[in-house]
């Protein structure tokens, strides 16, 4: 099994009266295509493709590659929601690569892209946890835009023999709705047409991840959480069309929630960050949540599902099995 999670193996084998590895694509009643997307090159991804021609009509397939650029590339994820009615940010991209780009017209672009939104991000359309990433307020000058676009068309170019899909996007900032300057980011995880777990963490930093999550936010990470468990199913049908409209069968979706209807942001076909593999927020947020779980489990029963990892795998295989309808061989 490639880039497993950790436990993800150890469920793998409480599932083993449901479901089993196998070496041989042949074989298989089920293949999951699991990349970094990251890390994926073009090269890698032709022989991916080429191993699963032959299948495609034969055995279902966990994300297949054909559909890589629906969420590696944000900017084709966003178009893609917008051409389905699906609410997420605003945006423009660039193709530096394209005969017709031209550098001073990007910063004008964007520099009218900034006076119509007061902050938004630049940034890579491809690279993840904030790296090529920059957040832009009113105030930025244009020769400020200047330099920053200089140094995305750089990363542009060392990341195009490899990555031919990398461009230069600038995406509409959504800010906080709270009076308290407080952030909620929603995550539910998707699994062929189920949502399969879903939790939400907060902080006052406009760029943030789980691990900034810090004490004083603890109070507010309860409450959105215990709110989130009774809201989820009018969610349900919202939260699986971003899914389904990318082609995407498993993977995370992140998402603002305004007015309690969902902002969709970002979908992430192999979660792995700190709340996979060590919990939520800094160490002493996780603490509490560990010495307290009697107290908190029925408040809060998606945190404790999720960070139970061996159990919570084992369910997610066994959700595949049945799921799936095996083949005669």
């Amino acid at each position: 099994m490639e880039n497993r999670r950790p436990a993800e193996l150890e469920g793998l084998r409480r599932a083993s009266s449901s479901i089993r590895q196998v070496r041989l694509l042949r074989n298989a009643d089920v293949v999951w295509v699991r990349v970094r997307p990251e890390f994926t090159t073009d090269p890698e991804r032709r022989r991916i493709e080429q191993r699963l021609r032959p299948f495609r009509d034969r055995i279902p397939i966990i994300n297949d590659i054909a559909v890589f650029n629906n969420y590696d590339c944000k900017d084709t994820t966003f178009s893609i929601w917008k051409e389905h009615g699906i609410s997420c940010p605003d945006f423009i991209s660039f193709d530096t690569f394209q005969d017709t780009y031209n550098h001073s017209d990007t910063v004008e672009q964007i520099l009218k892209f900034l006076q119509k939104y007061g902050k938004i991000l630049l940034r890579t359309n491809n690279e993840t946890a904030a790296n090529g990433m920059y957040l832009l307020n009113s105030n930025a000058t244009g020769k400020e835009i200047d330099a920053i676009v200089d140094g995305l068309e750089n990363r542009c170019r060392m990341f195009f023999p490899t990555r031919s899909g990398t461009r230069i996007i600038a995406v509409e900032f959504i800010g906080s709705q709270d009076e308290g300057g407080y952030i909620d980011l929603y995550r539910a995880h998707i699994l062929l047409g189920q949502i399969i777990s879903y939790y939400a963490v907060t902080s006052k930093q406009d760029i943030f991840h789980n691990v900034d999550m810090k004490e004083q936010c603890l109070e507010r990470f309860l409450q959105l959480n215990e709110d989130l468990c009774d809201k989820i199913q009018s969610l349900n049908d919202q939260i699986l069309q971003a899914s389904i409209a990318l082609e995407c069968n498993l993977g995370a979706v992140e998402f603002f929630l305004l007015d309690n209807k969902p902002i969709f942001i970002e979908f992430n076909p192999m979660w792995g960050g700190h709340a996979s593999m060590i919990g939520f927020g800094s160490t002493k947020v996780q603490n509490y949540l560990d010495t307290h779980k009697k107290a908190l489990k029925e408040r809060i029963p998606n945190i404790y599902a999720w960070l139970n990892y061996p159990d919570y795998y084992k369910a997610l295989f066994e959700q595949i099995n049945k799921s799936i309808q095996p083949i005669v061989h």
